[in-house]
């Protein structure tokens, strides 16, 4: 008989982009556990329907939809949190920082609210039992990771892991800079997994609490499938780069801009996927800077779906990978690319340090126009012997880390250590 798991998400199995980081793991977990999956997609990523029936072969699907919280229920949990120890303790560790306090406390009482809920939907659902051991794995470490810490105090059958990510994780993701709750989370815990070795060098200087050297902590990045095919060598004159992310702020995309601006004489097609809020202005801002650059053109495909996004690399041609993001975990987008054996420019945040060992041009933090600019155009001026090693450096560093096979080896390793029962 299979060991129980309950696999919690944010919207998966909902058609979202979280089948992009969850299903590949699934796929193999299910193989090993007995799976319950809680959602908690909001009525707009429901309305969105199931992913592919593949996905959801021997599952038990449950909905735990994301609280909307109405003033009285904000009341109600005020009083709750007042009186808890964990509301106290985050009272006193809030007013020892003097910074932000008013949204600090606000975020945290919003947060510990959202837990109230899940936690009233844990047991009117009734899907815990003292019968038999249970994993509960939280892919994100959230509200709903909270509310089952809280429910394990009345069950000794029940161990908690829990992934951490990016908003999940990195203060300056939050509103006040502040992520709430986290030392009581972490007490809680049994075991927490981190997508590379900065994220969690991260949690023990930023975020670790009273609990360090009690909670045991893993890095386990996520993983991909093998693709159909390893990319060929760049054909003709034209160099085919590609960028593949949200629209959004911290995505920094005009930084791709500003460096395609920069580039002499090499002709370089540029396609952009993804959506977002920044799509018109980011489209906007391409075409004023790069209206005079007859060496480049570009293209916005707009947002694909995961699989139709793998079908592209399977079609294309691609000869380089870029990102210019502020802020980043181990980003799957890079994963992809370097298990076709495509070289890779990224900026120097979050796990991409990790991910460019020979296989590209790691660039600064927060770099210039003329520094993105130069990455490109050394890529894009090497020979074909030294492109074929960053390129072969891209595709062993992938098999090593981020094949899918190796990760969930790994993290059912961890998930039978930390979620042991006896």
């Amino acid at each position: 008989m299979k060991k129980k798991l309950i696999l919690a998400t944010n919207s998966f199995p909902y058609d979202t982009g979280e089948q992009a980081f969850i299903a590949p793991e699934l796929m193999r977990l299910r193989e090993t556990y007995d799976i319950t999956v809680i959602s908690h997609a909001d009525a707009e990523q429901m309305k969105r329907g199931y992913v592919a029936e593949q996905y959801l072969k021997g599952l038990q699907i449950l909905c735990f939809p994301r609280p909307v919280l109405t003033t009285l229920d904000k009341l109600k949990a005020l009083f709750s949190y007042l009186g808890s120890t964990d509301g106290r303790q985050e009272i006193r560790e809030i007013a020892k920082t003097r910074q932000y306090m008013a949204q600090r406390f606000y975020q945290s009482l919003s947060f510990y609210a959202q837990a109230l809920e899940d936690q009233k939907e844990l047991k009117a659902k009734g899907v815990l039992s003292k019968d038999e051991p249970v994993i509960y794995y939280s892919f994100w470490n959230t509200y709903y990771c909270y509310s089952m810490i809280r429910e394990k105090k009345r069950y000794s059958n029940i161990r908690v892991i829990s992934r951490l990510h990016g908003f999940d994780l990195y203060h300056e993701r939050v509103p006040g800079n502040r992520q709430p709750l986290k030392h009581q989370m972490e007490t809680g815990s049994d075991g927490l997994i981190f997508l590379g070795s900065y994220a969690r060098a991260y949690y023990q200087k930023h975020v670790q609490g009273d609990a360090s050297g009690k909670i045991q902590t893993h890095v386990c990045p996520l993983g991909t499938e093998r693709p159909g095919r390893l990319m060929p060598r760049q054909k003709g004159e034209e160099w085919q780069l590609l960028s593949c992310s949200d629209l959004i702020p911290l995505k920094r995309v005009e930084r791709i801009i500003d460096g395609l601006a920069e580039v002499q004489k090499i002709k370089i097609h540029w396609t952009h996927i993804g959506g977002g809020s920044e799509a018109q202005k980011i489209q906007v801002y391409a075409a004023q800077r790069l209206a005079c650059k007859e060496n480049i053109r570009y293209s916005f495909a707009g947002r694909m779906e995961h699989h139709q996004v793998l079908q592209y690399y399977e079609t294309n041609q691609v000869d380089c990978f870029i990102t210019t993001s502020s802020t980043e975990g181990v980003p799957v987008s890079i994963m992809e690319a370097m298990s076709y054996g495509i070289p890779i420019i990224g900026t120097g945040v979050g796990g991409i340090p990790e991910m460019i060992q020979g296989n590209g041009i790691l660039l600064s933090k927060d770099p210039s126009a003329q520094e993105v600019g130069d990455a490109l155009t050394t890529v894009c001026s090497m020979n074909e012997q030294e492109t074929d090693t960053f390129k072969g450096k891209s595709y062993e560093l992938w098999k090593k880390t981020y094949e899918i096979q190796a990760a969930v080896g790994k993290l059912i390793d961890i998930l039978e250590e930390t979620g042991k029962v006896v």
